[in-house]
């Protein structure tokens, strides 16, 4: 049996990539949830915080009055009315001038000791009844007010239900954690992730989740690593087939071409706004003489290999136009029209020359002729692909980038291209459903687009969830199952002349 390995490599390479990009966004949803914990911890904090300094305010006017029996009892009030203070101090030349406790007693084993740090954390061996404290220290006129915490109400603070995620407040060189007492940050656990309050000197620091971790990738990823060991045997098995027929496959993928076998399918692109269509993406499919058709996983990684794919896209793009042009008059003002093209074929140097003259075969010039940068191989980013991308564009074609977020370097492409597009991979929209959680990554793609003021295409679009999601975030282009299938130019023409409304709802 012969091209035997091929097929082999192929299914374990293909499982092998399904898995590691799996355990990449898994890594990335777990970094994310553990940052949101030590915001969400911060905020724990600032409400305790925020009530010392409420009774510090009440304590400076107490300072200024004196301390007498009333003034006594209005600062044990404070502190009781308060859910989360210990006690109210107020020190004066380094004495005890007033105290919420009864008689002016302090909890504090040499409360004068302490330094004018505005938090200090302060040990189980400093305090009267061996418990550690957080201390809130105000200095007004010739007095200095201390608020003491209770390390019950810190650890409650940190207490953030994530499974191997641990949190520790630390304040100066000083950490506690939800169990322990305190102690210098050296004598313990480094941790690697680290949020800073902004209204108080403190920082929570907790540990990063590890890149690789085989619990987080079955209890959260299972069933997708299922699915990716049986489409890698199936994508293993038709290409074992395929490789095993009398002819090459580079042979029959050209011969394919020749014949005019491999053919464009349009992926419907709808406008999320308003429910319309608004463009097509240009798939390839290889029609074979059953009538069904090979999918591109299987030959465009041949033809990339053997170095047909410039040729296999050229042919594509003169049966788009022929297509084209033959529904002109129904295509939409503006009507979209991407295809991909590949690092080896942009980088050619007749590549300008091709878009143009591709463009000026079609008879209607208002079509937006986008430029589908795709990020299957890497893309040697330098002045010359600069420039080919940059007098195409101000030809007037629209630069889009593919599969975003799944290839080779995503975010050096936008710093250094000039890019009208991101169209975000499916597997990042697939996430997307009713738990609050699952946007989590998406949302950080859609607010670095933001940022750079990059429009957004999203691809894979399912379900109404999802839809519902990308119209509350102003995602104009849509692409998906829950629109359109891919489908080749009779069924398209048969869409245009429906004039498809989506319906489309913004909660």
């Amino acid at each position: 049996m012969r091209n035997a390995l091929m097929p082999v490599l192929v299914a374990v390479a293909m499982f092998m990539l399904g898995v590691f990009i799996l355990n990449t966004q898994l890594w990335y949803s777990a970094r994310a949830d553990s940052l949101a914990g030590a915001r969400y911890a911060i905020k724990n904090m600032n409400v305790i915080l925020d009530e010392a300094h409420r009774a510090t305010l009440s304590a400076m006017d107490i300072a200024q009055r004196g301390c007498g029996l009333e003034e006594q009892y209005r600062l044990g009030t404070e502190a009781a009315l308060q859910p989360h203070l210990r006690t109210i101090m107020i020190l004066k030349q380094d004495t005890v001038q007033c105290s919420s406790l009864p008689g002016n007693r302090v909890l504090l084993v040499n409360v004068t000791a302490l330094s004018n740090a505005p938090l200090l954390l302060v040990p189980a061996d400093s305090t009267v009844n061996g418990l550690p404290v957080l201390i809130y220290q105000t200095n007004f006129a010739d007095s200095r007010i201390v608020v003491s915490i209770s390390d019950r109400h810190i650890r409650d603070a940190l207490n953030i239900p994530l499974k191997d995620i641990s949190y520790v407040l630390k304040v100066g060189n000083n950490v506690i954690g939800v169990s322990g007492g305190v102690s210098a940050l050296g004598n313990t656990q480094q941790f690697s992730g680290r949020a800073v309050a902004t209204n108080y000197p403190y920082s929570i620091e907790y540990n990063i989740p590890p890149m690789i971790s085989l619990p987080r990738l079955i209890n959260k990823g299972g069933g997708i690593v299922l699915f990716l060991l049986l489409t890698s045997c199936v994508a293993g098995c038709i290409l074992y087939k395929y490789l095993n027929k009398n002819t090459l496959p580079d042979e029959a993928l050209r011969r394919a071409i020749a014949r005019n076998e491999i053919v464009p399918f349009y992926q419907p692109v709808v406008n999320g706004k308003e429910g319309t269509l608004r463009g097509v993406e240009v798939l390839a499919r290889w029609k074979v003489a059953d009538g069904g058709y090979i999918s591109p996983a299987v030959f465009i990684p041949v033809a990339e290999k053997t170095g047909m794919i410039v040729p296999l896209t050229q042919n594509l793009m003169a049966q788009v136009v022929k297509n084209m042009n033959s529904i002109a008059s129904k295509l939409p003002e503006g009507f979209h029209v991407g295809i991909n093209f590949s690092a080896s074929h942009i980088t050619s140097p007749t590549f300008v020359e091709e878009c143009l003259s591709y463009k000026r075969s079609f008879s209607r010039q208002d079509l937006n002729l986008v430029i589908e940068v795709t990020e299957r191989e890497p893309l040697d980013v330098d002045e010359h692909l600069v420039n080919t991308l940059n007098v195409l564009h101000n030809n007037g074609f629209t630069i889009a980038l593919d599969d975003f977020g799944t290839g080779y370097s995503g975010l050096s492409y936008l710093q250094d291209l000039h890019i009208d597009y991101i169209k975000i991979d499916q597997s990042f929209v697939a996430r997307v459903n009713a738990h609050e959680d699952s946007t989590r990554i998406l949302d950080s793609v859609l607010d670095l687009a933001r940022k750079l003021s990059i429009s957004i295409v999203a691809e894979g679009v399912e379900t109404k969830e999802q839809l519902d999601y990308l119209n509350r975030n102003n995602i104009t282009f849509l692409q998906g199952y829950y629109f359109f299938k891919p489908v080749p130019l009779p069924e398209l023409v048969k869409i245009l002349l429906s004039k498809p409304k989506v319906k489309v709802v913004v909660e």
